[in-house]
């Protein structure tokens, strides 16, 4: 970023240009620091110009009189769908300062404190780790303020109740949810949400999205092995054996990655209620295993969080459809997000809420309809014009961004035309994109995907024996359900349309929000929920036993015995599955419980009695027995290779 003088910016060709009302240097300092020390800023507007020209940003005076003025580019931009949408808007990244704004900066600059290195976290190795939120104690908190957090995969939201009422707490920069998107700077700097959306256009490898379709999960779990290459990013595995984040030499522990837009989230709280926010209620996806909660209530942790509870996503959005309203109906929660499908069977009965089915699929959201556009645009564009874009990082990420944008539209409109200029160099010079999307190619390219949703759905009403005709209301939640092609599959599968009252993007969190008004006021509300899987203990070679199975109302506590092995380690050792398979390679690893014997216990047979539970939010603790001592020992179920 260079230097001007006051007036060599304004001499400039502009595509556009922004005009900021300020009092005095001094609210340019308080409200702008941040896009002064960072570079760049996002600016809302329906119509933005395209990305790659110049915009001229001036700071004036309530007299028109201009203060300050920056030449900047733009780097992301998103056309509104309908008049003023909030996500709609253009990220800019300085070029050139005048004289003031330069000296401005270089005055925030003198300010700041010489760094320092991040608190290194317990059992951490001593390099290649960004993990900049410090472990923070965990009391038990039982004052203050509990809000709701929808920490989602593609875009997060924390909600409050205020007077009776849920509301969506918004973002300095206005938006009711911020990307769940963090980027690790060369320095190791890191942004969250729409900064780090707009730096992820320059440099998609050093940015971290969709990570919660793998938090928590193990390294080696087929899931992260079969679908972990479609990231810009490495998925590599963390110091405990889960999958984590690799980014040039940087490793990220994904619930760091989840504490960080956790942290975003309740510093926008804090400011929007003046008021330190330090308990809060976070969802889930229903499908989510009892690893995946535990890591969810850790980033919580970290991000200096009393998680009170991790609820479902779909239990969230039937409170928002049905809580104080005194109804007596049965519902499905028919929710498909960015990254994960849930389909889940309630039935309300005033302020209880009882779950009768579950089933879902963490690996089909909105994401996978992004990506068959993608691949669509890059097979035409290389096939008509000989040019290959693949091998380009920052060329396949625009056309991301842009098919976004154009899926959006097709909600609307029957077609969406794509253009992004200088979309390659070659040696024939600069060549741009243009390609017109129809609603019926977006269609085709993903009815499978609407049919693997339908499935599921057929898969809960037959675990609760229950006939669609008997339904009282389908709720649909989450984003990508937007699409007309769900709602006319819905619609056709049950029936009747789906119902209206409940904002999609924003129903978790403002259920969330009213379960954590429930709990700070004590008001009655009785939410029973059920465990999504069967959990098994390994037996034998091969097999596996049922110690609960799937639908155990929660919470849930069951006793099995552990015989100590034949070997030298004389260790106790269980490995715990998830799943419906008689066989381990049918079922999720969970991890392995492991206690130290002495060699007479191990020659004479003793065994040890387990204590496993499942709390009401899904989180399972284990505990054994010694046979010597009697005393009962909490167990930390590790994350290892269970051939190991």
């Amino acid at each position: 970023m260079s230097n001007g003088s006051p007036h060599r910016a304004a001499r400039q060709q502009f595509g556009s240009h922004v005009r900021i009302a300020v009092q005095g240097k001094n609210e340019i300092l308080e409200r702008y620091a941040l896009n002064l020390s960072q570079g760049g800023m996002f600016v809302r507007e329906d119509a933005p110009p395209a990305i790659g020209q110049l915009v001229l940003v001036e700071f004036i005076l309530p007299d028109g009189t201009p203060l300050a003025r920056i030449s900047a580019r733009v780097v992301h931009s998103r056309p509104a769908t309908i008049p003023g949408e909030r996500n709609a808007g253009m990220g800019l990244q300085f070029v050139e300062l005048d004289a003031t704004a330069t000296q401005l900066t270089q005055l925030l600059k003198s300010k700041q404190p010489a760094p320092t290195a991040p608190p290194k976290m317990p059992g951490a190795p001593s390099a290649n780790r960004v993990e900049s939120l410090a472990p923070e104690s965990d009391p038990k908190r039982t004052d203050g303020i509990v809000v709701g957090i929808d920490l989602g995969t593609v875009n997060s939201c924390v909600a409050i109740v205020e007077n009776g009422q849920p509301r969506v707490i918004k973002s300095k920069r206005g938006y009711e949810t911020i990307p769940s998107v963090v980027y690790v700077g060369q320095d190791r700097s890191i942004l969250v949400g729409h900064a780090a959306v707009e730096r992820m256009i320059l440099e998609p490898n050093r940015a971290v999205y969709g990570s919660k379709r793998f938090l928590g999960r193990p390294f080696q779990s087929k899931e992260v092995q079969s679908l972990g290459h479609f990231f810009n990013y490495e998925i590599a595995q963390g110091p405990d054996g889960r999958a984590a984040a690799r980014l040039g030499d940087v490793l990220l522990r994904l619930e760091i990655v989840g504490a960080h837009i956790l942290k975003t989230l309740r510093d926008m709280a804090e400011a929007e209620l003046k008021t330190e926010v330090r308990r809060a209620i976070i969802t889930c996806p229903a499908y989510f295993d009892e690893t995946q909660r535990g890591a969810v209530r850790e980033a919580g942790r970290l991000a200096g969080l009393h998680v009170e509870r991790v609820l479902n996503e779909p239990t969230a959005a039937a409170v928002a459809f049905g809580f104080g309203k005194s109804l007596k109906r049965t519902v499905l929660v028919y929710d498909l997000g960015g990254g994960t499908f849930d389909a889940t069977l309630l039935k309300i009965d005033g302020d209880t809420l009882e779950v009768l089915a579950t089933h879902g699929d963490p690996f089909l959201g909105g994401s996978d309809f992004d990506d068959r556009l993608t691949e669509y645009v890059l097979m035409s564009y290389e096939r008509e014009s000989k040019i290959a874009l693949r091998d380009s990082p920052v060329a396949v990420q625009r056309i991301r961004f842009a098919v976004e944008l154009a899926k959006r539209q097709l909600s609307e409109a029957e077609t969406a035309q794509i253009d992004l200029p200088f979309i390659k160099k070659t040696d024939k010079g600069q060549h741009d994109l243009k390609i017109t999307l129809s609603r019926s190619i977006l269609e085709t390219l993903t009815e499978d995907l609407v049919d693997r949703t339908v499935g599921i759905v057929q898969v809960v009403l037959d675990q609760a024996k229950m006939p669609a005709s008997q339904l009282d209301d389908v709720i649909l939640v989450g984003g990508q359900s937007r699409m007309p092609a769900v709602r006319k599959r819905i619609q056709e599968r049950f029936g009747k349309p789906p119902a209206k009252n409940i904002h999609p993007d924003e129903a978790v969190a403002l259920g969330a929000a009213l379960v954590a008004n429930a709990m700070f006021n004590k008001s009655p509300l009785d939410l029973k929920d059920i465990l999504a899987a069967a959990i098994r203990v390994g037996d034998g070679a091969d097999g596996t036993k049922v110690l609960l199975p799937r639908g155990t109302r929660l919470p849930a506590e069951v006793k099995f015995d552990i015989l100590p092995e034949q070997s030298a380690k004389a260790d106790y050792k269980a490995l715990l599955f998830r799943g419906d398979s008689d066989k381990q390679a049918g079922n999720t690893f969970l991890g392995t419980l492991r206690m130290t014997a002495d060699q007479s216990l191990v020659i004479t047979k003793t065994k040890v009695v387990a204590t496993l539970k499942v709390s009401a939010d899904g989180i399972m603790s284990v505990a054994m027995q010694h046979p010597r001592t009697q005393q009962m020992h909490s167990v930390e179920v590790s994350l290892v290779d269970p051939t190991a």
